[in-house]
């Protein structure tokens, strides 16, 4: 007997069975642990490290565009993120109340089966774009960022985080 293909990572002899037949998960490990969360972080800072004011990263891509910031987010207990992701990441300086950027995309999702970010969704290369500025008019700035993440029946999660923008 040939056994199913498992989508989601786990040890091949947990796997088999009586018979050597694998067994097909309901849900992926993702979707069943945990209340719903979110956590973000700049891309270059693990989760958890990062605190209020410190910097945020921040150029042009190397392809050319608007100046972006990238971040990573770890999401728990929001169930078929795999299935496609509603994600937005609005920034505002508080200072003036000027809004740097709206970004809303569709992603896919990854769920972790290894490391400290087993069992939780995560969504790298998350960009915010700053359309309409130029690296001169963002040094310096006091962002705050607000990421949404949502799944395609509209459950989700909200995070923000709040630091200073600084070149690259």
């Amino acid at each position: 007997m040939i056994p199913r293909i498992v989508r989601f990572g786990t040890s091949l002899g947990a796997l088999l069975g009586a018979g050597g037949c694998a067994v097909q998960p309901d849900r992926a490990p993702c979707d069943t642990l945990g209340d719903p969360g979110l956590e973000i972080a700049p891309a270059d800072v693990d989760f958890g490290d990062f605190q209020a004011g410190d910097p945020l990263l921040y150029g042009n891509p190397p392809q050319g565009g608007a100046p972006y910031s990238p971040f990573h987010a770890r999401v728990t207990g929001v169930p078929d993120l795999d299935d496609g992701a509603s994600i937005t990441l609005h920034a505002v300086d508080p200072t003036d109340d000027a809004l740097l950027g709206d970004t809303p995309y569709e992603v896919r999702l990854v769920c972790a089966n290894v490391g400290d970010s087993a069992g939780q969704w995560l969504g790298t290369d998350l960009h915010q774009r700053f359309n309409g500025w130029t690296l001169d008019d963002l040094e310096g700035r006091t962002m705050d960022l607000t990421l949404t993440i949502a799944n395609q029946a509209g459950d989700g999660v909200e995070a923000s985080l709040q630091g200073v923008l600084t070149r690259m």
